[in-house]
């Protein structure tokens, strides 16, 4: 079941980090991490989520019913074609008995990877200063303190994206 909710979270809020679900919850980061890695959120958590979507707490729980329950929210063109032609490849795959690839998040690829070099560097200071090398840029050294705090207790894709939300923030803050 924490499976299929991780599915539903990531859908419903369009694949984003888990710094920005919780900057949208107005919730901690641990606390969506914990969501991520299967833990149910609260009640108040759900309807939280439910209210801010506009999906049904019965389909984001248990993956059943409509996934939104009373009026949709207004999405882009992009974005309805995008989810039609995922429908119908998924029933195509269900007529041929073929379980469809899971969804791999968004659209944005990124040349560097980061994957390789936190294999090679199981630092992150290490590793950003090289994702941001890699683009002719330099990563200031005492970036990143609190969103690496606890490196050690992380797991691989947590350290993933820890690094991730840590460079989204940098961005963030050299364009402003």
């Amino acid at each position: 079941m924490t499976e299929g909710f991780r599915a539903r979270l990531n859908k419903v809020f369009n694949y984003a980090s888990m710094a920005e679900v919780a900057r949208k919850l107005k919730i901690p980061h641990a606390t969506v991490r914990n969501y991520y890695q299967g833990r149910l959120p609260a009640t108040e958590v759900l309807i939280k989520i439910a209210n801010e979507t506009g999906v049904s707490l019965n389909w984001l729980l248990i993956g059943q019913g409509d996934m939104y329950g009373g009026e949709r929210p207004p999405i882009s063109i992009g974005q309805f074609l995008e989810e039609r032609i995922a429908e119908i490849i998924d029933k195509k795959f269900s007529a041929i008995g073929v379980e469809p690839a899971a969804e791999v998040g968004g659209d944005e690829p990124d040349e560097f990877d980061i994957e390789a070099a936190l294999i090679r560097n199981d630092d992150p200071q290490k590793v950003m200063s090289e994702w941001l090398l890699h683009e002719g840029r330099h990563f200031p050294v005492d970036y990143g303190v609190v969103f690496f705090r606890g490196w050690e207790t992380f797991t691989h894709p947590e350290k993933i994206e820890a690094l991730i939300d840590a460079r989204r923030v940098l961005d963030r803050s050299l364009k402003g």
